[in-house]
């Protein structure tokens, strides 16, 4: 997501916080608030302005991370919609566009 094309839509509707949960204080509190199950890292969630979770990388699989397959991307996909608020249906596609060209390669 930090991408040159993906970083100005992906900013359009988010503030990217990275949160170490073993080497920041309240790291671990923090993964445990949001986190339902244990899983693997990357982990990620959107959070509204009050910090209430829209939606996690919790998936039907488990934990898409860095969404690669097509049903981790669809969970992305899913999850840009519900939390979304400026992002047009055309930025979603270009962010869901963006992990499909990636892999690829």
């Amino acid at each position: 997501m930090a991408s040159p094309n993906v970083a100005p839509v992906f900013a359009k509707e988010f503030v990217s916080l990275k949160i170490e949960a073993d080497r920041m204080a309240g790291g671990s509190e923090m993964l445990k608030r949001y986190q339902a199950d244990e899983g693997g890292i990357p982990w990620f969630v959107f959070l509204d302005g009050d910090g209430k979770a829209g939606a996690t990388s919790d998936g039907a699989k488990g934990n898409v991370g860095f969404p690669a397959a097509p049903h981790e991307i669809a969970h992305f996909r899913t999850m840009l919609e519900q939390a979304k608020r400026k992002l047009s249906d055309a930025d979603i596609s270009a962010l869901v566009a963006s992990l499909e060209e990636a892999n690829k390669k």
